[in-house]
């Protein structure tokens, strides 16, 4: 029997990236704006952003994506009283069906999201470049990478792209009536994950959580553990100090008011536990948001 070989059609294909980005912006946060021959999306991840693109300015919400074309201007603030975040990723590519995507901010879809996580978890692992210098002009190799980790951060890239394609595409869009129903497990991961959001996981405990939702303590830890990788407590351990983060760079609160409106005993208690999660004092990250802001820093000399 005589086999014949396939050879595999590439619809879309990343030839270089030249930054990957996750920034935590200060209130107060403005770029001044360029232009160059590659392609740049920009993802609104927390809080709003403020974008030109162009001779326009735009608005990007949370969960919003703006991709701006080769050789357009384009400059970003913070769009709101909350601290930002953002990723940002340039990269190289000749597909013309990019141009699709352009002009107008996207939704990103859980999909897209899975894929944006991917990409910035495999960089952090491929490269020894601070994801949050905002001066990045190359990306230097870790000397130790796992296997296949910069493959692996193009492959998300480009299912990124396609997938941000083939949703925003009018012939491939489904029809409201095509869309899958949610199971009932996904839509209760939804609703505690917004609750806990909503309250940056304060004053939540395990048994609140599970008369609040009608659920089992083994299920809830089950379902985090299967989506999340760590347990609900853990999960809203993240989210304080996600707002803690958020909180210093507004620069509206000292560090001791920080810690009382997040729960914490003592400061010193808020400081031993931020450390454990960021790998940075509260004055150390302060001064990193001043670092790329030039912005004032707080100022508790023992933190």
């Amino acid at each position: 029997m005589e086999y014949k070989k396939t050879v595999l059609r590439q619809a879309l294909r990343v030839s270089h990236v030249i930054s990957v980005h996750y920034f935590e912006y200060a209130a107060d946060f403005a770029f001044s704006g360029e232009l160059h021959d590659f392609w740049e999306f920009v993802y609104a991840d927390k809080g709003s952003l403020v974008i030109t693109a162009g001779a326009r300015e735009l608005n990007l919400s949370q969960g919003q994506m703006y991709i701006h074309p080769p050789m357009e201007f384009h400059n970003l603030r913070s769009g709101g009283a909350v601290a930002p975040n953002s990723v940002i990723v340039t990269f190289s590519c000749d597909c013309g069906r990019l141009y699709e995507l352009t002009g107008r901010p996207i939704i990103c879809s859980e999909e897209a999201k899975k894929h944006m996580g991917a990409i910035i978890a495999e960089a952090r692992h491929a490269f020894c470049t601070p994801l949050g210098d905002p001066y990045t002009t190359r990306l230097v190799r870790n000397r130790e990478q796992p296997f296949g980790c910069e493959q692996m951060i193009r492959l998300h890239l480009e299912m990124l792209l396609i997938e941000l394609i083939r949703e925003n595409s009018a012939d491939q869009r489904p029809s409201q009536a095509s869309k899958p129903v949610m199971g009932r497990c996904e839509k209760l991961f939804e609703d505690v994950c917004r609750h806990l959001c909503e309250t940056d996981g304060i004053q939540s405990s395990t048994a609140e959580i599970c008369r609040r939702f009608s659920i089992s303590e083994s299920a809830l830890q089950k379902l985090f553990r299967a989506k999340m990788g760590c347990g609900v407590m853990q999960y809203c351990q993240r989210l304080k100090i996600d707002a803690a983060k958020r909180l210093i760079r507004q620069k509206r609160m000292n560090f001791t008011e920080i810690a009382e409106s997040l729960g914490y005993s003592s400061i010193h208690y808020f400081s031993r536990h931020f450390k454990k999660q960021t790998g940075m004092t509260p004055t150390q990250y302060a001064d990193s948001v001043k670092a790329m802001s030039g912005s004032p820093a707080h100022t508790n000399a023992d933190l």
